[in-house]
């Protein structure tokens, strides 16, 4: 216990007397290491590029099943069967 106490008072003796520009930490990426765009048409056209592919990849879903009719007498509530499928009974105004 008196090992911790001794080390946490070292420590914050260590930081207290340090210059403050040396306790400052480094981010991970230095601010002018990232590649600047030549124009901003470069960066709408890249934009576009992007939002584009993301509305591709979205349009690719299957379409769902939908439910098998059963026959007459069995299309369940609110349901009648015409045509050879279950029509919707329910006033649709």
């Amino acid at each position: 216990m008196k090992k911790t106490h001794l080390a946490v008072a070292a420590l914050a003796l260590a930081i207290a007397a340090a210059p403050v520009a040396k306790l400052q930490a480094a981010g991970l990426v230095a601010p002018d290491s990232r590649p600047q765009a030549e124009s901003l048409l470069q960066i709408v056209k890249a934009k576009k590029a992007k939002m584009k592919a993301k509305m591709a990849k979205k349009a690719k879903h299957k379409p769902g099943r939908m439910a098998k009719s059963r026959g007459p007498g069995r299309c369940g509530e609110n349901m009648y069967w015409k045509k050879g499928k279950c029509m919707d009974a329910r006033n649709k105004a």
